[in-house]
Parts: C-alpha cells; structure tokens; sequence
C-alpha cells in the first residue's frame, strides 16, 4: 500500500515539475502574452495607473492607484478611459512600444519636479489638466513629453534662482 502512494505522489510530482518548465519555457518563448505577463494602463481622462497580472490567459490581479496627476486634478473626471502603458514578462525586462508608453514617466518627472520646489494648487492643477488635455488630444504621450520638458526647464531654472515655490504663472501653457 505505501508502495502506490509512494509511487502515485512521484507521477503527480512529475506532472507537476514538467508543468512548471513548460509553462516557465512557453511564458519565455510566447513573451508579453497572457500566458504570464502583467500590464500598466494610464486612465487618460484621470491620470490614476491601473496595474493588472494574468498568468494562464485568467486575471489574477488588478490594482488601481492614484499618482500624482489624478491628485493635481482634484476629481474632476469623466469616466475612465484606459490605455496601454507597459507589459512585462517574467524574465523579459522591456516593453513594446505603446503610444503611452512614457505616460507613467511623465507623471514620475512632474511628482519630482514638484518636490524639488513645491507647486501651489493652482499650478498642480494647471499641469494636471494640460498633460490630460495633450493626452487625450494627440492620442499619445509624445506631445505631453514636450510640455512635462518644459516644466522641468522652468522649475530647475527657478531652483537656481533660489525660488521657494511654483505658481501657475510661473508654469507654461499645455
């Protein structure tokens, strides 16, 4: 009787075990497919990042915050309007290529810029509601990218300067 269990649990732990490498070596081979991948999405309307993670084609996992430029907007959204920033695999560490592919980035460089020399509310919500506007008009990051410069420009000349915050006068149009 210990016999069959013994040999019973061997043929499941080798099921088990080749399952493992073959799905290991398919998530590899077919990269970026909802075999084993996760993904970030930009809501162009809020600016909120919604990350999700797929293994087998089944979504396991779906989580949406709130960044910096959702905040700068105060809520006033229409509704949610989600597009593909990234997708990972599991030992692939780039992403194609999607027309908001550095929307994540853009929100990054605005939080830094802000905590370098502190934005009024007026001003978050003037770069908030321009990066939006430049997303949800050009239908992808690249227009936005020359305004995020922009900012960047201005806040680290008004750093040597010695300025101790950001007003939206101080700030170009989107």
């Amino acid at each position: 009787m210990s016999l069959r269990k013994s040999h019973r649990f061997r043929i499941v732990l080798s099921i088990l075990i080749s399952t493992a490498i073959t799905s290991l070596f398919a998530s590899v081979v077919f990269h970026w497919s909802g075999l084993n991948c996760w993904h970030d999405d930009i809501d162009i309307n809020s600016g909120r990042v919604r990350h999700t993670r797929f293994i087998l084609y089944c979504q396991i996992g779906d989580r949406t915050e709130e960044t910096w430029l959702s905040r700068a907007c105060d809520g006033s959204f229409q509704s949610p309007d989600w597009r593909r920033v990234n997708t990972f695999s599991p030992l692939v560490h780039y992403s194609p290529h999607y027309r908001y592919h550095g929307a994540i980035d853009q929100i990054e460089l605005l939080q830094l810029c802000d905590e370098r020399i502190p934005f009024e509310s007026d001003a978050r919500r003037k770069v908030g509601l321009g990066i939006l506007a430049l997303w949800q008009n050009t239908s992808s990051y690249h227009d936005a990218d020359q305004y995020v410069h922009a900012i960047e420009t201005v806040v680290s000349k008004l750093h040597r300067d010695g300025a101790s915050i950001i007003t939206a006068s101080d700030l170009p149009d989107g």
